[in-house]
């Protein structure tokens, strides 16, 4: 994010730096040299020629009617009426204005650009695990592979927004890898290869309660067909079809055709995904139970009359 940042405020430095250089270009044209001549053709080592005293040129006679002299060869005194008004400094400091507005943004820029290279740290493999909440998203992911994003900041009681950005971070440093399924992006640790990616899409399914009834049947009950596991179940036959298809999908049921009735067995990653789940559930519930009350024994003494 930053990288592109920094580009662009390098080449907006540049820009402003070249319309510096052109204002000042436009300011060294605009204004006239101390030592150029008063009339063109004269040099400037050379006083500009006077007229001979004899031949005086005749005043500038206006015609009625007319705003300019009947002598366009002479130019008007300083303080005719017709004398085109002086621009004076406002004008010739127009250049000088916008090159060190130019400057100005230019170093402002670059300022920005060096803060942005080397008053700021940059992620990478090396440091990713420093944040502590990344690094605890990280070790729910590891211990709860198939987890999605939203399980995963309610777990941690972090904002959605936050857990995606330190998802991330992870996924470029190769920590975690993300996989769609079932209409949720869910993350397993890169480290443990094939077998993690297959363990963590098998627990992805299995956190649909219906799927982990199909299969814990399909386990009890070797063998078993379609219309057997909905019977069981009490439910219709068309959502254990779905349901058998998502297990099928993730290789945690084998389906074995006889005739016309397919059979269900539970593959060996099925199996240990079920005994996961399992001692999942069983640590949770044993969380959520409340702790025992010891029972309060009164002691009764000698009654104090009878002694």
């Amino acid at each position: 994010m930053r990288v592109p940042l920094l580009a662009a405020s390098l080449l907006l430095a540049l820009v402003a730096v070249s319309v510096a250089a052109s204002a000042a270009d436009l300011q060294g044209v605009a204004e006239p040299s101390a030592s150029a001549p008063e009339f063109p053709g004269s040099s400037a080592s050379s006083p500009p020629p006077s007229a001979p005293p004899s031949a005086a040129p005749p005043p500038a006679v206006l015609p009625s009617g007319s705003g300019a002299p009947s002598n366009p060869g002479v130019p008007p005194p300083a303080n005719s009426p017709i004398a085109p008004p002086s621009l004076g400094g406002g004008a010739l400091s127009f250049g000088s204005d916008v090159m060190w507005i130019s400057v100005s943004i230019g170093v402002g820029l670059a300022g920005f650009a060096a803060w942005s290279l080397l008053g700021t740290r940059f992620v990478n493999s090396e440091n990713v695990l420093e944040n502590d909440a990344r690094r605890a998203i990280f070790e729910y992911i590891k211990t709860n592979p198939g987890c999605h994003l939203r399980e995963t900041a309610g777990a941690l009681q972090l904002s959605t927004t936050n857990v995606l950005w330190h998802l991330r971070k992870l996924e470029e440093s190769n920590l975690v890898n993300g996989k769609k399924l079932e209409g949720y992006k869910v993350f397993y640790p890169v480290e443990g290869g094939i077998e993690a990616k297959r363990m963590g899409l098998a627990l992805a399914v299995l956190r649909n309660p219906n799927a982990t009834q199909v299969l814990g049947i399909i386990a009890r009950n070797p063998g078993v067909h379609q219309r057997e596991i909905a019977r069981m179940l009490d439910v219709n036959h068309g959502t254990v079809r779905w349901h058998l298809k998502k297990l099928s999908l993730v290789q945690l049921v084998l389906e074995v055709k006889r005739g016309s009735v397919s059979q269900y067995f539970v593959s060996a990653l099925g199996l240990q995904a079920l005994e996961r789940v399992e001692v999942r559930a069983a640590q949770v519930a044993q969380v959520a139970q409340p702790p025992a009350v010891p029972e309060v024994v009164q002691v009764v003494g000698p009654d104090p009359a009878e002694a």
